[in-house]
């Protein structure tokens, strides 16, 4: 039986001739009673209705009081286990397992938005004389489990084989920031459209919950384990009236009458079967869980609509939908993903059928009949057609984007590339530029291809063209995202990174000024509007930023940190000294504000209580680079050569990039007087650093201690011409 079959007439072709035009024949009518309405279909619409006020109030608070409690939402839970988030996303998802343990599904049914839009759509058709015919499939009801172990399993295990360390616990109970893992206005609408109401008319009742839901396929699983089950007396006749009304697409009569039980892990716990039962003869009770259980009587085997190779293409199909439409334009959520992809799925099966069938349907409309197809059938086949064009279009731009982020990500770009003046790429390897422009292109063609406008490739072009020392190709990418989102503070701080990396820094203070008016809790633009200001000049207005930020800040002692450090290089030590230990008042413990003062203090000639602090600096970050290489200077210039090269060494193991160590650990080996053990160090230092005049330089001095007249001479010069040439 094909999916949508009509269920008002009966189709008969005589027997030996397929594709014979079928007759209608009437039906007798049944002398059984009619299925009386479910009293508590009004009872579970009642709780469905609270849930969404209370989504409303949720919402309402956040606008009202600026915070609230974090989305209560299961997919927030992903956020715990890779960040260590604790939030009420994954409180609610952890109660809602454990209850489903216990109750089984009755979260899932009583409690779920998304169900009510289901059961809205389902009543609509009806009212339309359409009762949607369930999707029955083998494979693809496995696809909302795939989906969750992808979501909440995948994350922990990749972490676990790579090694990387496992997140810290923090409290994200309450947010300011509520709707920043949400979906926009409009694709929360199409959401609640496709996949809440779409979706009913081509899988079924609850065709999302069953084929594309994540938490459903966990909630499955649990579902099996659970004593709380529908269970049947010696009192049901096997009427049907049970299955007749279920909307989670169980064959309820069916499963009693083998079982004694209903086992299907959909089944929702809506308590419509046991309303209407005329014997009551169902009813909620507990029971052995449905795992392993063995039926006690035959019965017929589940009426699949697909056979196994059918839906093995479906399988293929879906996943391919899948990954051509989630995160589409940066804006296609997952779940709405995932329900465009099964019906997708469908609907490509659906036109299979056409060529190969003589008689098919879709629910009220007959697509072919006899071999011929109908209008409904032919509008059917072109609407697919132009949406598969659509699904392959959508795939070659996410092709595009994906593989220009991949490229993006291989070369480890860090934030430098947006400091004015910055010549981090002029040393790169011809690898490395190949790579760059190959990342260049391949985004570039996503964001030519595309029907919309992807800030996400727009954002990872800013940052190429940067680091290609394209200037102007960054700075009207820029421009562009700023056209399209005028009010987004980041865009404009990013404006502003791109003027001062032209050594336009009036235009950027200006840039980062915007920012700050759009968001005055921008910390980043606070501080690049600082810089600009110190870079031309205007000290006292970059001092004054930050004395406002001190003050309006609670606790954070990272501006102090700041402050101290533009007035170190304003040449007031004094003052600096002051606002790192302030600093430390509050944050005893911070590795950076003891690094900070003990090199301001050194600078102060208080020599043991500058070392003192660099000391406490390693020991509250044992792992930091900087810390060991800010004591080791200090050291260095204190003539303890030994303690130097210990602490020069465990920065270069902790950042091998950090050519400075390299380089002093060069010098800190020659002044140990070993020149051959300093040359490969000096020589690593080039490798990092090749336009660093003062590596050559030194270079030739140890090169004329090892005797080598020729090489020292060639590394002099070298560091000559790059000194000439600065």
């Amino acid at each position: 039986m094909m999916n949508g079959e009509s269920n008002r007439e009966t189709s008969c072709a005589p027997a030996g001739r397929p594709g014979a035009l079928e007759v209608s024949l009437p039906v007798v009518a049944s002398a059984r009673p009619k299925v009386r309405p479910s009293r508590m279909s009004r009872w579970r619409a009642l709780s469905l209705v609270l849930v969404h006020l209370l989504m409303i109030a949720h919402v309402g608070q956040w606008l009202w009081t600026g915070s609230t409690v974090s989305p209560i939402e299961p997919s927030e839970a992903m956020y715990t286990l890779d960040r260590g988030h604790v939030n009420a996303g994954f409180i609610f998802f952890s109660l809602a397992i454990l209850a489903t343990l216990l109750l089984g599904r009755f979260v899932c049914g009583w409690g779920c938005h998304f169900i009510a839009y289901q059961d809205l759509g389902t009543w609509l058709l009806k009212k339309l004389g359409i009762k949607p015919k369930a999707l029955r499939s083998r494979l693809l009801v496995l696809a909302p489990l795939a989906l969750a172990l992808y979501m909440f399993v995948w994350p922990t295990v990749y972490r676990e084989c790579v090694g990387a360390p496992r997140p810290k616990l923090t409290d994200h109970l309450v947010t300011a920031d509520f709707w920043q893992t949400f979906p926009g206005p409009v694709v929360a609408v199409l959401t609640v459209l496709l996949a809440g109401f779409a979706i009913v008319y081509f899988l079924g009742s609850k065709g999302f919950c069953t084929y594309a839901c994540p938490y459903g396929g966990f909630f499955g699983v649990v579902d099996k384990l659970a004593p709380g089950r529908i269970v049947v007396s010696d009192a049901c006749e096997g009427c049907g009236h049970c299955t007749a009304v279920c909307t989670s697409n169980v064959r309820v009569h069916e499963e009693v009458a083998r079982y004694g039980m209903v086992v299907d892990p959909g089944c929702m716990k809506c308590m419509d079967c046991v309303s209407v039962c005329p014997k009551h003869a169902l009813s909620f009770g507990f029971a052995r869980p449905s795992a392993g259980a063995k039926p006690t009587k035959a019965g017929r085997t589940i009426p699949y609509d697909f056979t196994l190779p059918e839906e093995m293409l479906m399988l293929i199909v879906g996943l391919g939908a899948l990954l051509a439409l989630r995160g589409l334009y940066d804006q296609v959520p997952l779940l709405l993903a995932m329900g465009l992809a099964m019906m997708t799925a469908f609907a490509v099966m659906k036109v299979v059928s056409l060529v190969r069938g003589a008689n098919v349907r879709l629910q009220n409309l007959q697509l072919m009949r006899g071999g011929r197809l109908s209008r409904a059938g032919g509008a059917f086949a072109v609407a697919t057609a132009v949406w598969l064009v659509f699904v392959a279009h959508s795939a070659a731009v996410q092709y595009h984007g994906w593989r220009g982020r991949a490229l993006h990500a291989s070369l480890d770009l860090g934030d430098d590339v947006w400091d004015s003046g910055d010549a981090a790429w002029t040393p790169a390897s011809d690898a490395d530029r190949q790579r760059l422009a190959a990342a260049i292109f391949h985004l570039n063609r996503a964001d030519r291809w595309g029907l919309l406008t992807s800030p996400g490739v727009l954002r990872d072009l800013v940052w190429l063209y940067l680091a290609a020392d394209r200037s102007g190709d960054a700075e009207r990418t820029v421009r562009r995202l700023l056209d399209a989102w005028p009010s987004d503070a980041a865009y404009h701080r990013g404006l502003g990174g791109v003027l001062g990396k032209a050594g336009r820094l009036a235009e950027a203070a200006e840039a980062y000024r915007r920012a700050l008016a759009l968001e005055p809790t921008l910390a980043a633009g606070r501080r690049d509007l600082a810089a600009a200001l110190h870079s031309l000049g205007r000290d006292e207005e970059a001092v004054a930023l930050f004395r406002e930020a001190i003050e309006v800040s609670s606790g954070d002692t990272s501006w102090r940190l700041a402050l101290g450090q533009l007035l170190g290089e304003l040449g007031r030590p004094g003052e600096a000294r002051a606002e790192f230990e302030a600093a430390l008042a509050v944050a005893p413990g911070d590795a950076q504000a003891h690094s900070l003062l003990g090199m301001t203090l050194m600078h102060l000639g208080e020599v043991d209580a500058g070392l003192g602090h660099l000391q406490n600096a390693v020991a509250a970050a044992p792992a930091s680079a900087d810390a060991h290489y800010n004591l080791a200077m200090a050291l260095l210039g204190l003539q303890r050569i030994a303690e130097a090269i210990e602490h020069l060494l465990r920065a270069t193991e902790l950042r091998p990039d950090m050519h400075l160590a390299h380089y002093n650990l060069g010098v800190a080996t020659f002044m140990d007087g070993r020149p051959g053990d300093a040359e490969p160090h000096i020589r690593e230092a080039l490798r990092l650093a090749p336009e660093d005049s003062d590596v050559h330089g030194f270079l030739s001095v140890v090169l004329r201690e090892l005797g080598d007249a020729r090489g020292a001479d060639e590394a002099a010069a070298r560091a000559a011409a790059l000194r000439g040439g600065s």
